[in-house]
């Protein structure tokens, strides 16, 4: 975990950050962002994606995404951001998996998952177990997603070893999906109902945080499933470590970033993933922003 933190570089000690990385992409970028508010395509049923040498097909439901609910309905939609944090994961070259935090056995949490399941499909040939969680509504859509895609094939150009190698991965890792509320249930207590009370490896969340309502709830909730595995649990041992915390974002308006990052930072102890670690897609000036959490 040190080594993992040291190439992180500097802790971030206040929530000020959020003026800076605000000012980094230029107004092009800004408004190609924006146009449909970080959404591949807000009115298609289905959309096409490669990610990582493999074809996905995702069904979307633009009627959920604007109807009136109660209830959330942006996770009806693929964001740029899943696809981007997705093809960033499924690189071998990443630095969870170059120092060790998730590998072939370990069990990865996902907060806010919506419909997609591109991040869980992605992550499933390479580790352990993928839970994705998101409120009751969207997990049959999600479901649909991940069973399609669990067929999904690959691109060409792919090598023979390769195919074989992710569909071995795909048949023997379990992806499963949880309704999860962050305002109604105890988190703490639900998990531990459904088999996850000795906590993750990994918990991440994509484009997860753009009001304020939402932020009080979500930090919460990021320090609850991480707290099932803290330093000042007895039974940790050095198979079990601490549990990171990944949120990656897209950055909309600064005053509610600096907000997240005042109230995450009070939980937690955070990095920002520094741009040699990122793909290019995620780099300085594109719009998106990652950080690391590791609970106080």
């Amino acid at each position: 975990m040190e080594a993992f933190l040291a190439v992180l570089g500097d802790e971030i000690g206040d929530a000020y950050e959020g003026q800076r990385l605000q000012s980094v992409y230029d107004e092009p970028v800004y408004h190609e962002l924006e146009a449909n508010l970080g959404m591949v395509d807000p009115v298609a049923t289905s959309i096409e994606l490669s990610i990582a040498g493999r074809d996905f097909v995702i069904a979307q439901s633009p009627g959920l995404l604007q109807s009136t609910q109660k209830y959330g309905t942006t996770g009806a939609a693929v964001w740029r951001t899943s696809v981007k944090v997705a093809e960033w994961l499924a690189s071998p070259k990443n630095v969870f998996f170059t120092h060790g935090i998730i590998g072939g056995d370990s069990n990865v949490l996902e907060l806010g998952a919506g419909t997609s399941g591109v991040i869980a499909s992605t992550l499933a040939p390479v580790v352990g177990h993928v839970v994705a969680t998101d409120q009751q509504h969207m997990l049959k859509l999600l479901r649909a997603n991940l069973d399609e895609n669990a067929k999904g094939s690959l691109a060409k150009g792919v090598s023979h070893d390769r195919r074989k190698a992710v569909r071995d991965r795909q048949r023997s890792s379990v992806v499963t999906t949880l309704a999860l509320d962050w305002e109604e249930d105890d988190i703490t207590k639900h998990l531990g109902s459904h088999g996850l009370g000795s906590g993750v490896d990994l918990v991440l969340a994509c484009d997860c945080i753009y009001n304020y309502a939402l932020i009080a709830p979500f930090v919460q909730t990021c320090a609850d499933v991480c707290g099932l595995r803290s330093s000042s649990d007895e039974s940790a041992t050095d198979d079990r470590p601490l549990t990171v915390c990944l949120v990656a974002q897209q950055l909309r308006q600064s005053d509610v970033f600096e907000q997240w990052l005042e109230t995450f930072l009070q939980s937690f102890r955070v990095w920002r993933i520094p741009d040699d670690l990122y793909t290019e897609a995620l780099r300085e000036g594109k719009g998106f922003t990652l950080h690391i959490g590791v609970l106080r």
